[in-house]
């Protein structure tokens, strides 16, 4: 990938970045135009200039508009805050992981006062690892950051092995697919991202004032939490 700099500036130029995202360089020129939500800096010669930064947040919108999002809401729901709280865990694959998941996300959200919101964040949580724990390569730890925002909170979980599709993701579940079933009922967002290095899936829940999600299928929390 080739890097440019000059006069304390650098970063990484348009080619390069099409190259490694895997789209023309007139998309993300396109994307600039007419979204501003990446908009990288100006070298000495006037080339464009992406920092790590950028490249991540154009990664999540080409993951949205390959799973089917207009480029518009995928710019939208890449363009977030930072979050007010992040906490990152390394998870044993084992029946154990899923309840260490789910108390990071009681740490994320330990002044949260929305117990349903609470509850679906756990439920995806526990969930996602459960398919980590599952698909991953055996001995590899599993990797989770939770992020919480001000409206919203977001989840990215992380394990090597081999290059997975939805469709053996659903079909190697004891359950039939029932997690990746909750993922889509609750998430706002979500994406998968996977190749021979491991897989990367990255899921948004935004609070409500009533703690439901809005399509409202799946079932409130029972009075414990």
């Amino acid at each position: 990938m080739r890097r440019a700099g000059g006069r304390g500036v650098t970063g990484l130029e348009i080619g390069a970045v099409a190259r490694e995202l895997g789209v023309a360089p007139s998309t993300l020129r396109t994307w600039e135009r007419r979204y501003r939500v990446v908009v990288p800096r100006r070298g000495r010669q006037g080339q464009r200039l992406y920092d790590p930064e950028q490249v991540v947040t154009l990664r999540r919108v080409l993951s949205q508009v390959r799973r089917g999002t207009r480029a518009s809401l995928a710019h939208d729901l890449a363009a977030e805050p930072q979050p007010i709280r992040t906490v990152r865990v390394r998870l044993d694959p084992s029946p154990q992981a899923p309840h260490d998941a789910r108390k990071a996300v009681d740490d994320l959200l330990r002044d949260a006062e929305d117990l349903r919101f609470a509850f679906f964040l756990r439920l995806v949580a526990s969930e996602l690892v459960k398919n980590a724990v599952l698909h991953g390569a055996g001995r590899s730890r599993i990797s989770m950051t939770a992020r919480l925002f001000t409206d919203s909170a977001e989840l990215e979980i992380v394990n090597s092995g081999n290059r997975l599709s939805l469709r053996q993701m659903r079909e190697r579940r004891r359950e039939g697919g029932r997690g990746l079933d909750i993922v889509d009922e609750l998430a706002d967002a979500w994406s998968i991202d996977t190749g021979p290095g491991g897989t990367r899936v990255t899921v948004r829940l935004s609070a409500r004032l009533d703690g439901r999600p809005s399509n409202g299928r799946v079932s409130e929390p029972p009075p414990n939490g």
